[in-house]
């Protein structure tokens, strides 16, 4: 396998000063060579909170910057197809498969198959000896927050189908499927996985997002499961309107948890904790000797979300709060 990677270089420079007040550094030359950087250019620098500081240059920021793999399908343990999802959310631009004996007409078939299942990508070469993949999807170019929210949304649009048939009435949209939760999901774990310029601070907050939007896939499945318990149950008036209730409350909670990941707020936290009480409560009334397995995905969505829940309050920690104190020393 081989890879277009960068190799770290560390460097010391003495600190400068300029004027009365100015410090400076020179930048390196290797640097300044391989990048073009010339007289006028803009330089990005970002500032962590670990005490780091990083210069990119304009140029890289804007694109230049080609990340590319080639692997040895014939040394690979694994189907071929199966690697993809994972070199498309670690952010390759440009995947090769290369095989001195053949390629197989079913592993080509498999690999198209996986990759119009990731938005961007496309099989652009396909013989006996290579498959070659090109991922077009820009990820700085995707908005984090809104990939989260479209997750939100094309969840809480199952949860309304739930909603629906247990009230016995028409599902408005039942277009939404698995796949399409998916999507968005390798679509995020892109934008996160394959983003070159991020802070500390961002890096967790991101690692936070990337757990929560592995328990939505699994909210998705569980509600899919719910979806054709309701479908073929009879339920009486008091279990309608406490699974009704519940539902209801779980697409409140799932708001909380998106909101809080990305606007962190106590009063969310506070407000999705209640929902999680409430809604046990309700479920507790319900018989597990009647109808098992529609109780058991009730408990199983509740159960995610609290997760979900707890993982987005991290990111309170992350933010300057008034009643914070950091780096305490005795």
């Amino acid at each position: 396998m081989e890879e277009l990677n960068n190799a770290k270089d560390i460097e010391t420079r003495k600190v400068q000063k300029l004027g009365s007040s100015s410090l400076f550094i020179t930048l390196p030359k290797k640097w300044i060579n391989k990048w073009s950087v010339k007289p006028g250019d803009k330089i990005l620098i970002e500032v962590s909170d670990d005490g780091s500081l990083k210069l990119i240059a304009e140029r890289v920021k804007l694109g230049v910057n080609h990340k590319s793999i080639k692997i040895d399908a014939d040394s690979l343990k694994q189907p071929i197809a199966s690697v993809i999802p994972c070199l498309y959310s670690l952010g390759y631009d440009e995947i090769v498969f290369e095989s001195r004996k053949s390629i197989s007409q079913k592993d080509v078939e498999e690999v198209i198959g996986v990759t119009k299942q990731m938005v961007g990508a496309e099989v652009t070469e396909a013989s006996e000896s290579k498959i070659k993949i090109e991922c077009l999807l820009d990820t700085e170019k995707v908005g984090l927050e809104s990939l989260l929210r479209r997750m939100l949304n094309t969840v809480s649009k199952k949860v309304d189908e739930a909603i629906a048939l247990v009230s016995k009435e028409q599902p408005r949209d039942t277009s939404t499927n698995h796949e399409d939760i998916r999507r968005l999901y390798l679509m995020l774990m892109r934008r996160i996985m394959g983003s070159k310029y991020e802070t500390t601070r961002n890096m967790t907050k991101n690692s936070l997002i990337v757990i929560n939007s592995i328990t939505l896939l699994n909210v998705a499945s569980v509600l899919e499961k719910l979806v054709m318990v309701i479908r073929s149950s009879q339920l009486d008036e008091k279990r309608i309107q406490i699974v009704k209730s519940v539902l209801k409350k779980s697409n409140d909670l799932l708001d909380e948890v998106v909101m809080t990941v990305l606007f962190p707020s106590t009063k969310r936290v506070l407000n999705g904790l209640n929902l999680i009480r409430e809604s046990r409560a309700e479920l507790s009334q319900l018989d597990r000797g009647t109808n098992p397995f529609l109780l058991e995905y009730l408990e199983d969505l509740i159960s995610f979300l609290e997760r979900a829940l707890e993982n987005s309050s991290c990111t309170l920690f992350l933010e300057d709060m008034p009643w914070i104190e950091r780096n305490l020393t005795p």
